[in-house]
């Protein structure tokens, strides 16, 4: 989850809204999770015990979050934030909405799609640049927290891994910005991905597996095209066009990008 936005110093480590353009350890961002989880929790106590009938935080049953996730993305007129981690459900209900939305108003609503590589749908975000819809997508290993934020008015947060996350509904304004802070924090240290995520058929993308391991594991090139069965002068053509591809800026920083992406051989994850 590259889509390159250019040439320039850092471009796929960019700083998000914030200052959030460090890399956020696993243990951060779980105890920034634990945060949300109880200012979600403790401002739906608080708003209960206000509005007997309030709506600005609500605990959502398993069966509704299917509908609700369908609900606020086709409603969606201006921005968009999607994170998905590991909640196959989740995802399945949120790309479903998203092909639907992005068809039908793509070029309108700006649209972030964060993700870990078990969810990336290469299908949908190659289509989806394709056709020059308003997508960013990002990919990095995700903490269990999946969300769809609307118009920066409405989310849906859910937290913990698939068959024992808990989701709600939030309007309330403290919430929304610490499910914001906790977004762009993931986002300003995700990868960025390029326009196109594929290398074309599948021999090719052996090929291009391969060449992508050497590039990891810093194999020269003579040393990487006798061991491919190719000439020197084929080989760096197609490091070249993967680092354009990947947008990167060395050919470590290539091998590494591609591990990120899961676009390494299955034997070398």
């Amino acid at each position: 989850m590259k889509r390159s936005n250019g040439p320039g110093s850092e471009p796929h480590r960019p700083s998000g809204p914030g200052g959030a353009g460090r890399e956020h350890t696993p243990d951060e961002l779980k105890r920034e999770l634990l945060a949300l989880r109880s200012l979600i929790e403790s401002t739906a106590v608080r708003h209960r015990a206000r509005f007997s009938q309030s709506t600005l935080v609500e605990e959502l049953r398993p069966t509704e979050v299917h509908p609700t996730i369908q609900a606020l993305i086709g409603e969606a007129t201006t921005t968009l934030e999607v994170a998905l981690s590991g909640d196959a459900d989740f995802a399945e209900s949120a790309y479903d909405a998203l092909r639907k939305t992005l068809g039908a108003r793509g070029h309108s609503v700006h649209t972030r799609l964060l993700c870990g590589a078990a969810s990336l749908d290469e299908a949908f975000v190659r289509d989806s640049l394709a056709a020059g819809h308003g997508l960013e997508v990002r990919t990095t290993e995700m903490p269990p927290l999946s969300t769809v934020v609307l118009d920066s008015s409405v989310a849906l947060v859910s937290v913990g891994t698939a068959g024992a996350s808990r989701a709600s509904l939030i309007r309330a304004e403290t919430p929304l910005r610490a499910v914001h802070t906790l977004y762009d924090n993931v986002w300003g240290s995700a990868t960025l991905l390029t326009r196109r995520i594929h290398f074309g058929d599948v021999a090719r993308r052996d090929t291009v597996g391969q060449v992508l391991r050497r590039l990891r594991d810093g194999v020269t090139d003579e040393v990487a095209a006798r061991e491919l069965g190719m000439s020197v002068r084929t080989y760096r053509r197609y490091v070249a066009e993967i680092m354009a591809l990947l947008g990167a800026e060395s050919r470590f920083q290539a091998g590494v990008y591609a591990a990120e992406l899961g676009l390494l051989p299955t034997q070398d994850r």
